[in-house]
Order: C-alpha cells, then structure tokens, then sequence
C-alpha cells in the first residue's frame, strides 16, 4: 500500500515559515514607517509615492523573476536572492534620514520581493497536490501572515516602551535584521527545487501557455487596484480620525489576524466552490472599508473596518494565487504571476500616487470615496466573470 501523502507537502510548509519570519520583519516596518516619514518631514504624496515605488519595484522583478525561473527552471535561486534583498536593506532604514536613502532602501526591498514573490508562488503551486491549490495558498498566506500579526506587536511593544520617536523607530528598523537571517537560513537548508506536477488522470486546465482566462483575470485586477488604498494610507487615516499613533501598529495586527486566521479555511472552501466567488466577495468588503474611512470613524468602528481588511485579503490573495496556477501549465507559471504581478503593481503606483494627490489637495475623506467607488466596480466585473462562467472557475 501506499503511503499517504501528506495534506501539505514539506516543501509548502518550509516556505510558509520562510514567509512569516520574512513577514515578521517586514511588518514590523510597514505600521511603524509612515508615522516615522512623517516625522521626519515626507508628505502624503511623498509617503504614497514611496509605497508605490516598493509596490511597483516588487511587481516589475517579480516579472523578471518569473520569467528567469521557468526559462532556467529554477525557483530556488530566484527565492534566496530576494530574500537576501530584503534581509538586508530593511535594517538599513535605521541610518536614513529623509526622503531619498529612504526611496532608495524601500526599491531595494522592492526589488527583493519582487525577486522572490512570482518563483516562491510557483514553488508553492508546484508542489500543491493536484485539486488542492486552493488548500497549498490557504495555508501559505495563514502561516506567512502569522508573522505580520507578531510583527507589528513587536513594533507596538517598542514604541509603548520608548514612545514614539525617531530613536524608537530606528530600533524597530534595526531590530529587522535577526528574522530575515532566520529566513535565509531555512531557504538555504530547508527549501527543495520541486518536480512539476503530472497526472495521467485529469485532462489539462488549458492550453500550454496563458489562456484567455488568466489575461482577463489579470486586466480586471489591473483595473481594480487603480484606486485601492494602500495600507500606509490606511494607517495615516486611522492618525487623521483621532486614533492615537501608538496604536497603529496595532490596528495593523488586527486585520493581519484576521487575514491569518480565515485564509486557510477559505482556501480549502475556494477549492470546492470556485475562486472567483470568493474574490468578488473580497472586493466587495473592500468597497465597505474605503466607505468607512471616508466618513470619520471612530475608534471601535475603525478597528472593526481594519478587521473586515483582513477579510478582503483572506477572500482575494490565495484565491487569486491559486486560480493564477490553476490556469496555466507548470511551465508557465512563474511567468503568469509575473505577468500578474508586474501589471497589477503599475496599477498600484499610479493609484497610490493619485490618492495621495487628492489626499493632499482635497481631502482623505475625498480619497477614499473613490477608492470605495473602484472597488465596488471590481466587485461587479468579478461578480460579472463568475456568474457567467461558474463551471469553468470551480477548480
């Protein structure tokens, strides 16, 4: 007889722990940065423009890393050499001061991610049993997102001990350098290059190469993050509303649980129903958030709309991942998700940009009314694309 194979493969688990040690730095930063910017004299155009240069970075490599790893085939080089990025430009902000060394490291950091995020996903994909990708994401976001729910209680630990300050933030940079060494350590003794997947038993989803389905995906997802807030612009609002500045990083570990805690279960739940369901669902709480911020929430209604952001990532990141590697040929798949990636994080620049304008110039109030109006229309192309085709997105 054989033996059972396990729900989740060795090779997922490792990488999922590689993530959160990662993500445990990584969000040990992000809570903290905006406040510190802010402190040291960036606007709110600048802090956009800063964000969107770490998104945007991170989605042009992730184009190049993909591509690389399914041409040379070869996830585990591109996976280490992000990570080491990363790892080493994130202490690094403790000794930058203004505006342009703090650029500089965030594309750096980008371009680290960027590196590591189109192979790690098509590792992970890879090494999925088969009818079960939904699961393999599922488990990857809960166990990496496990790191930014401790990350950003370290961060808020440090500022209630020292208060906030630039001595105080520093610290929190600094202090980044001890889990992305525990990163690279298990990617360098833990991580395994996989074999691509093959049955004799099912018929292929598509064609070799990127069907029709992965690029409307990928352009209705395009279009939808145009005008989504991203999370420093969350963080600014919450200071905007009252909320005091200590607390940010705590809001942002509340929706980072909240993240953690469903995406397993909704993996698991979008291989039996579908992907698509799932994510026209998770714009449209989305759509709810960037409405809620648009008025002036208070505390406890800010920190339930923070915990319904974590839902919209639970709903849509693993989901889309998963319906990505469902869609193409293991060949392919690291240059889908750069594809993905890479246009998704254009949308993401110029987004974060023109919010950040009509912060500036208009109101945040403004800001995020449009947001809301965008992601109720990413809402309705998702709806529009699952009740149209409900039998070929249930994977």
């Amino acid at each position: 007889m054989e033996t059972p194979r396990p729900k989740i493969p060795r090779n997922i688990i490792i990488v999922a722990f590689v993530a959160l040690a990662s993500g445990f730095g990584q969000d040990m930063i992000t809570p903290a940065l905006p406040a510190y910017l802010a402190l040291i004299g960036v606007s709110g155009a600048g802090i956009g423009l800063i964000d969107g240069l770490l998104q945007g970075s991170t989605s042009i490599f992730r184009f190049v890393s993909g591509v690389l790893s399914d041409r040379f085939k070869n996830r585990k080089f591109f996976i280490l050499t992000g990570y080491a990025l990363s790892s080493i430009s994130r202490p690094l902000l403790a000794v930058a001061g203004s505006f342009m060394p703090v650029a500089v490291l965030r594309l750096v950091d980008g371009v680290g991610k960027g590196s590591k995020d189109a192979p790690r996903d098509a590792l992970v994909a890879d090494s999925a049993l088969v009818g079960a990708s939904g699961r393999a994401f599922g488990f990857h976001r809960m166990i990496d997102t496990a790191g930014s729910v401790l990350g950003p209680l370290a961060a808020a630990a440090i500022l209630f001990a020292l208060t906030p300050s630039l001595h105080a933030y520093r610290t929190i940079f600094a202090l980044t350098a001890i889990p992305g060494a525990v990163a690279l350590g298990l990617i360098i003794f833990g991580v395994r290059e996989p074999k691509a997947i093959t049955t004799k038993n099912q018929e292929p989803i598509s064609k070799p190469g990127l069907s029709w389905k992965f690029w409307i995906f990928t352009i209705g997802m395009t279009v939808a993050m145009l005008t989504k807030v991203n999370d420093s612009l969350f963080l600014l609002r919450s200071s905007s509303i009252g909320i005091p500045i200590a607390w940010a990083p705590v809001l942002f570990a509340g929706f980072t649980l909240v993240y953690a805690a469903a995406s397993y279960p909704i993996g698991v739940w979008s291989d039996k129903i579908g992907k698509l369901p799932l994510i026209a669902a998770g714009w449209l709480v989305l759509a709810g958030v960037e409405f809620g911020f648009s008025r002036d929430p208070s505390l406890s209604f800010a920190l339930v709309l923070f915990a319904c952001y974590g839902l919209f990532y639970a709903l849509t990141e693993g989901s889309g991942r998963a319906f990505i590697s469902d869609l193409v040929e293991p060949g392919s798949r690291g240059t889908a998700f750069g594809i993905f990636y890479t246009l998704t994080g254009v949308a993401v620049i110029i987004g974060g940009f023109g919010l950040g304008k009509i912060w500036d110039k208009v109101a945040p109030e403004a800001a995020f009314a449009i947001a809301a109006a965008g992601s109720l229309l990413g809402f309705i192309l998702f709806a529009i694309l699952a009740f149209r085709k409900p039998r070929e997105v249930s994977i």
